[in-house]
Order: structure tokens, then C-alpha cells, then sequence
């Protein structure tokens, strides 16, 4: 991975010279995200916003694909690859139209959004649409004065009800994150692939319980657009999603998925969850190739009550695996939880 740094800074630091002979695009996603019942205001609900407005670099792009096809040996997908060499458009306005007030926020220093916003029942009402048990509210967000729009989703999740919160890498999507160079082929090369069997379950149980979905998960927000097209392809249910932001700078690509940031965002998104609604019951599914046994026992901890079950993926043969989960869970009810290798190995009926 030293080389794959030491390549990616040697493409900054000289594409500068080369971009000015090829056409910047411009972009804006919203990532799906939650919203809960004002505790201040029972006529209110907070929103959280989340997505980015980047600029594509395609010098970089070129120059990184190249240079990361050398370590894998193996053809990449550029349109993934530009998502990382992106610049994020810092300090600009973004706006909700279709509301009978103006509505805007403003972009990060790294071009993200990332804001919570209050809305009344009557607009919720007016943006509703079926999703989940709460339902969701679709909206089109633009960039003043600019023809760059996307359409954003925001999932209602109120005080009663059930919610599936689910890790998506090595849980649901098959990424390897404990070899470094299957992660990079599995992130930036080839259809992403699907545990089997996981997407017919969650359909099932979203069906059953007419449950909510949240997917929370390490991979970059860079990758949200490919893992909205995996998602619509296997036929998850849909819902919110809740990822981090990768800069090249800050960390090895590979130790973002395993780094102490990555547990202290996932269990602050877990605590909004369970902070911000009162009896809802909620079902934990992650994976033990990476931390998510460790958070999920100290979540647990804390709401005994409230985490109706607890799923980790493992492989069957995976004694050790076994072992230590039966250490990291030793204060947990054993009928609490359980793991799987594939979606046929979950249980049909939880409640």
C-alpha cells in the first residue's frame, strides 16, 4: 500500500500542469438520511443532511487508475477512481426547491453537506412518499444559478416501530477488507457482489415487520453513487445510509475501513438512533472481519432493552472467529444473538 500512496501524491503534485487542457465536471450527490421528531417541538421533525458537490479531476483519475492497475494488476473502473480524485467545492450554496420557503445550506471545506434542518409536519406531508414504516421524503436539491441538481431522500424514523441496522462491506457485499489488495479490486474494479441470500432476507423481513432500514457502513460517501446501483440490483430494501468521507491524505485506504475513527462514527450513529427515539426496537447485522462485534456488545450495553437481536457474519468453519465472539458478547443473552455466513443461514421470524 506504500506504493499506492507514494504514486497517488506523485499524481497530485503534477497533474496541476496537465488539467488545464481538459473539460472539470462538476457534481452533487445526496446521500439517503434520517430524520427524527423534534423532542422540542412535537410539530417538528430534524433532518440530517448529508452528500458532497465535487469537482472531477480527470488527469488525476487517468493518472490513479493507472497507477493503482500497476499494484493489482488488474483493469479498474475510472468512473469509481475519479470519485476519489475529485476536489470538493467548498463554501457554496445548495438549496431545497418545491418548499414555500427558501431552505439552503453551504458546503464544507471539503464540499460535503452534512447539516441537520427542522422541518413542520405540513412539509413533511407535502414531500412524503411510502418507504419504510415511517415512510420518506424525497426532494430536489439544486445549485443556485447553476443546472446541477440531485434529488435527495430522507427516511422518517419516529418513537415506535422496528429498524434493521445493517453494516453493508463483508456483511451484505463481498469486499475481503482484510486483504489489502481484494479491497482495492472489489472497491474500484468489476460489479460489486452480494452475500447470498442477504437481499431476499432483508426484503423478507421488511415485508414482515414493516421495518425500516439503515445501512451503516466504512466505506467512503465517494462510493455512495455504485453502492445505490448495487443496492437497486440486488433489490435491498432501501434506506438511509450513514458513511465517511476519504481524503487521501488523511489515512491508507485500506486502514479507513479498520480505523478508530470508523468505530467512534458508527457508535455515534447507533446513540442517534437509539437517543432520538423512545421504543423503537432495533436489529444489529455486521461482520467480524472488522470491528462491528465490539460496537454492537458496548451499544448493547448500554440499551439491553431496545436491541432486539444481534447478527454477525462469519464464516462457519471460523472457530476462533467463534471463540472470541463468544468472549466479546459474554454479558449478552446467548438467544440475543447469533451469526451467519449467508442470508439462508438467518432466521425468518425475530419477534
Amino acid at each position: 500500500m506504500g506504493r499506492v500512496i507514494f504514486l497517488f501524491l506523485t499524481v497530485v503534485f503534477t497533474s496541476s500542469t496537465f488539467n488545464a487542457f481538459l473539460f472539470d465536471k462538476e457534481g452533487l450527490f445526496l446521500v439517503p438520511s434520517v430524520a427524527f421528531r423534534d423532542r422540542s417541538s412535537s410539530s417538528q421533525w430534524t433532518l440530517y443532511n448529508q452528500g458532497w458537490y465535487y469537482e472531477e479531476n480527470p488527469v488525476k483519475a487517468l493518472l490513479m487508475e493507472k497507477s493503482l492497475e500497476i499494484i493489482v494488476r488488474k483493469d479498474l473502473d475510472r468512473n469509481r477512481v475519479k470519485m476519489f480524485t475529485a476536489e470538493g467545492k467548498e463554501k457554496k450554496n445548495l438549496c431545497i426547491d418545491g418548499l414555500t420557503r427558501s431552505m439552503c445550506t453551504t458546503t464544507d471545506n471539503e464540499g460535503r453537506i452534512k447539516n441537520p434542518f427542522t422541518m413542520t409536519n405540513q412539509e413533511i406531508d407535502l414531500l412524503r412518499q411510502p418507504g419504510g414504516n415511517g415512510g420518506k421524503i424525497v426532494f430536489q436539491a439544486s445549485v443556485p444559478k447553476k443546472s446541477i441538481k440531485t434529488t435527495g431522500e430522507v427516511y422518517l424514523c419516529d418513537d415506535n416501530g422496528i429498524t434493521f441496522i445493517s453494516d453493508i462491506d463483508d456483511t451484505i457485499k463481498i469486499t475481503e477488507v482484510t486483504s489489502s489488495t481484494q479491497t482495492l479490486i472489489n472497491t474500484f474494479s468489476g460489479s460489486f457482489k452480494a452475500v447470498p441470500g442477504m437481499a431476499e432476507i432483508y426484503r423478507h423481513w421488511a415485508n414482515q415487520y414493516n421495518a425500516t432500514f439503515a445501512y451503516l457502513t466504512a466505506s467512503p460517501d465517494q462510493l455512495y453513487p455504485f453502492l445505490r446501483e448495487f443496492f437497486d440490483r440486488e433489490q435491498f430494501p432501501s434506506g438511509s445510509a450513514h458513511m465517511r468521507h476519504f481524503t487521501w491524505f488523511d489515512v491508507n485506504f485500506i486502514s479507513f475501513f479498520m480505523s478508530a475513527n470508523y468505530i467512534k462514527k458508527k457508535t455515534e450513529t447507533l446513540e442517534m438512533f437509539l437517543q432520538n427515539t423512545n421504543n423503537r426496537q432495533f436489529v444489529l447485522l455486521g461482520d467480524i472481519f472488522q470491528k462491528d462485534s465490539d460496537i454492537y456488545a458496548s451499544i448493547y450495553a448500554q440499551y439491553p432493552n431496545r436491541i432486539a437481536k444481534i447478527f454477525i457474519r462469519k464464516y462457519a468453519h471460523d472457530t476462533d472467529g467463534q471463540q472470541r465472539l463468544e468472549t466479546v458478547f459474554k454479558d449478552i443473552p446467548r438467544e440475543k444473538w447469533a451469526t451467519f455466513e449467508t442470508g439462508a443461514d438467518l432466521p425468518r421470524s425475530i419477534f
